[in-house]
């Protein structure tokens, strides 16, 4: 394009006029052209190569989480504390039917051997606040000893068993967590268990 200021130039309304003819225009030598895309080459495996890191860690997360789902050390709906499974079962039973539940599960009736197992027991159980757990403690007959599922005396330094007892009814010979507080119970009652299976 040509700018000529001459008055011939000039039109009616005395602006000047624009010549496009190509004439006096140089092509622009090849050599700049050639440095402006060596100056961007440097950018391309840099951006190929984190196009590929985004797509390998994408593929590495989604093998984790399908392995993590599947194989990891509890079944799915699981919690897992120290050597140890656990499941909030969150459907109604007696204590017995618990008991069968959780052994058809290849586990027992929540047994608690020792106060960091409570803290943690007592954490999950904490969030269902309106809600009763059958664990594995009864006894045979009213005032006799509290045993675990697997028959091993109860520790009465973990914890203290609330009574519920009335004069009326005096079977609550079964154990449920309520919250962060234990009470003996009828053992016909349905309510929610704890299974437990080791690792």
């Amino acid at each position: 394009m040509k700018y000529h200021s001459h008055p011939e130039n000039l039109d009616e309304d005395g602006y000047t006029q624009l010549d496009f003819r190509t004439r006096g225009i140089h092509k622009r030598p090849e050599g700049s052209e050639k440095g402006s895309q060596a100056s961007s080459l440097p950018w391309r495996p840099i951006v190929v190569a984190l196009g590929i890191l985004c797509l390998v860690a994408l593929v590495v997360a989604s093998v984790l989480g399908v392995l993590g789902h599947f194989s990891g050390p509890c079944p799915p709906n699981w919690v897992i504390h120290e050597k140890s499974c656990y499941l909030f079962k969150m459907s109604q039973n007696s204590w017995a039917g618990s008991k069968r539940h959780c052994s058809q599960l290849g586990a027992h009736l929540l047994k608690i051997d020792n106060s960091k197992e409570f803290e943690f027991i007592e954490s999950q159980t904490s969030s269902h606040h309106i809600n009763s757990f059958w664990i594995g403690l009864s006894r045979n007959q009213t005032e006799g000893p509290w045993l675990w599922e697997d028959g091993s005396a109860f520790i009465p330094n973990l914890f203290q068993v609330r009574d519920t007892a009335s004069k009326e009814s005096l079977l609550h010979n079964c154990v449920w967590i309520h919250g962060s507080e234990v009470f003996n119970q009828i053992c016909n009652i349905s309510t929610f268990s704890i299974c437990e299976k080791q690792l």
